[in-house]
């Protein structure tokens, strides 16, 4: 495949990997679904319709979809965003820090390598990383956090991996303990724009991102219905510069966006949300357009 694979979070939506619900979701009930990472018990014929819905605006927006199938003991399954990472020139494979969701990472990689995109790193053993936290921001600069989902090794690595590919600098943040993965406070909405959540992004990350040419947009934590990982407001997508999909419920992130220009497609995720995910967290991105940075 010639050309950069995913330079950044905010290029032309071109190709994503996804998985629909099934009957693993029943796994989960009013006594286990602790264990299985999940907020409550999820009403699956709702969550699939939550998901398709997802996918029929990524086909209207002219997004070719592929889908994992099976995974029939793995809940998490839908959150297709978490098993891998897209990076320039090809795919990292996570290394899943609880056991309940190990294993969908190989229905994955399959997945990946029969589509014909390349596997430059699979995590090793103690190597703990997962595809939601971290982003390409540019062909140049990539963020990633570090915490219970990500250690410390997990870290190093993606950084060597990425590096090979041709990024320049990884600007690391620390995931605070009450968030999963860095994806549920920081998302990128324009080639040189990223939200981020003022109470809950480190001074030294910003900085280092305005000194590499970033514009920093915080939201307040008080624009946040519930709370940060509540409804995940800013885990979001964007189809392109300028352009993204959010879960509904959010209108005060909702109303801060478009008074910055970002155009907003609404979809409803609040039985998904019951998994501790929301439309980041369902998207595995294959492929974007690279966009200018002039």
């Amino acid at each position: 495949m010639g050309g950069l694979l995913v330079s950044s979070e905010v290029g032309r939506l071109r190709e994503v990997l996804m998985h629909v619900p099934g009957q693993e979701v029943s796994i989960v009930n009013e006594s286990n679904y602790r264990r299985y990472l999940f907020r409550s018990p999820v009403n699956l014929e709702e969550a699939r319709r939550e998901v398709e819905g997802l996918i029929e605006v990524y086909r209207k927006e002219g997004v070719q979809i592929h889908t994992v199938e099976g995974l029939t003991d793995k809940p998490n399954a839908m959150y297709a965003r978490d098993p891998f990472f897209m990076g320039p020139s090809g795919a990292i494979i996570s290394r899943f820090m609880y056991e309940v969701r190990r294993g969908e990472e190989r229905a994955f990689k399959d997945k990946i390598e029969g589509l014909g995109y390349p596997i430059v790193k699979v995590m090793e053993d103690d190597e703990v990383f997962e595809g939601g936290n971290a982003m390409m921001l540019s062909p140049k600069v990539a963020i990633a956090g570090v915490g219970e989902r990500t250690n410390r090794k997990g870290l190093w690595s993606f950084i060597e991996t990425v590096k090979s590919m041709g990024v320049e600098e990884v600007v690391e943040v620390q995931v605070p303990i009450n968030v999963i993965h860095i994806d549920e406070y920081i998302a990128q909405v324009d080639v040189r724009t990223i939200v981020t959540v003022r109470q809950m992004f480190p001074w030294e990350a910003m900085d280092r991102l305005q000194r590499l040419g970033f514009n920093v947009l915080p939201m307040e934590y008080s624009q946040l219905p519930g709370g940060v990982s509540a409804r995940l407001c800013l885990n979001m997508v964007a189809l392109r510069p300028l352009k993204v999909v959010m879960g509904s419920g959010c209108d005060p992130v909702r109303k801060a966006l478009e008074s910055e220009g970002v155009d907003v497609i609404e979809v409803k995720i609040d039985e998904v949300l019951k998994g501790g995910g929301g439309v980041h967290c369902l998207t595995g991105v294959l492929r974007r357009d690279q966009v200018s940075e002039s």
